[in-house]
């Protein structure tokens, strides 16, 4: 995610030189056949090319529209993992042993019970990164090129890493070999809280007060694995940029005629003015492309490394934990 208040000259280079030189190479074309081969008959009427435009960019703005909305979403979901995290450790700490018949073994439970909670904030994350059959974009993309490099400490961990780091030998036992294993994780939690309650250490109404969380949980991995698993559709991704293209190779062909009127050499003036319209257009398409998959760890992935981290530090601080891990900082303005 871009954290930085001002766009960087360098970010905006990265994004538009592929396109811009494209353009230039193409005014610079037909402005030189029409001027210097007499080709005049390349010129057009300007109406038809700024109506197919003002197409364009109703077309791309719905794209953008959508792509939007996807990012949002996923923010949100995680906004909401935050919350059921911390409600978690707060009820749990509050709840488990409280009337128990075996106090002793609450803080054991507790601790259990808050760090599978990190585990699976951690195991979430690390799933919904990993590459989807679904997602083909291709990886030389500038939002994802311009994250290379940007890691941040456990952000490459595989998930029986986040396991050893939180979850005790039993409950890396029952993971082994699972496919899915942030759900498990949240089943184990289910199992968890069903087995205290039996030994007296939740009564029934501390035991459903707890399962809420749990399905607050496995609500918000629902919504993100929905995200995940059903990409923008591509009729809207595809014909938008292949109508921005359209637009950008037509648009020369369009000024033409009306610089050259202002004077003998002012049609070279079509050459800028292509470049900065269509850069404008190019800009726009690239905006809802870097959008539309919020976990593919593009420049517009939602920051889920720092969400978790901040998770972790929480609930780990919660059960009075030492040398506790250190907030993610933005490196270049950009954080993961």
């Amino acid at each position: 995610m871009i954290v930085s208040r001002k766009f960087r000259l360098r970010s905006l280079w990265t994004f538009g030189w592929p396109n811009l030189a494209r353009v230039l190479l193409w005014s610079i074309a037909v402005t030189a056949a029409y001027q210097v081969l007499g080709w005049t008959e390349l010129a057009v009427p300007f109406l038809p090319i700024a109506t197919i435009g003002t197409a364009v960019a109703f077309y791309v703005g719905f794209k953008n529209n959508a792509s939007y909305d996807r990012l949002w979403e996923a923010r949100k979901i995680w906004g909401a993992v935050v919350n059921a995290s911390r409600t978690w450790a707060y009820q749990v700490r509050s709840l488990v042993g409280h009337q128990g018949a075996e106090p002793d073994a609450a803080p054991a439970e507790i601790r259990r019970l808050v760090r599978r909670q990190v585990a699976w904030v951690h195991a979430l994350r690390i799933q919904l990164r990993r590459s989807s059959a679904l997602n083909t974009a291709d990886p030389d993309l500038p939002q994802y090129r311009m994250m290379r490099g940007i890691h941040c400490d456990g952000d490459l961990l595989e998930v029986d890493d986040a396991l050893a780091r939180f979850c005790d030998a039993e409950d890396r036992a029952a993971l082994e070999g699972v496919k899915n294993t942030a759900a498990r994780l949240l089943d184990l939690q289910t199992r968890h809280l069903a087995d205290l309650k039996r030994r007296g250490l939740l009564d029934g109404f501390e035991h459903s007060d707890l399962m809420r969380q749990v399905v607050a949980c496995v609500e918000c991995q629902g919504k993100a694995e929905r995200i995940k698993n059903f990409p923008f559709p591509r009729q809207y991704a595809n014909f938008s940029a292949i109508f921005v293209h359209i637009f950008s190779a037509l648009l020369p062909f369009g000024l033409l005629e009306s610089l050259a009127d202002i004077g003998p050499n002012q049609v070279w003036l079509t050459v800028p003015f292509t470049a900065l319209v269509s850069w404008v257009f190019y800009s726009m398409e690239q905006v809802g492309d870097a959008s539309e998959d919020p976990f593919e760890s593009g420049v517009n992935d939602v920051p889920m490394s720092a969400i978790c981290r901040t998770i972790e530090i929480e609930l780990r601080d919660a059960l009075g934990e030492p040398d506790l891990p250190q907030p993610l900082a933005p490196v270049e303005g950009l954080i993961l």
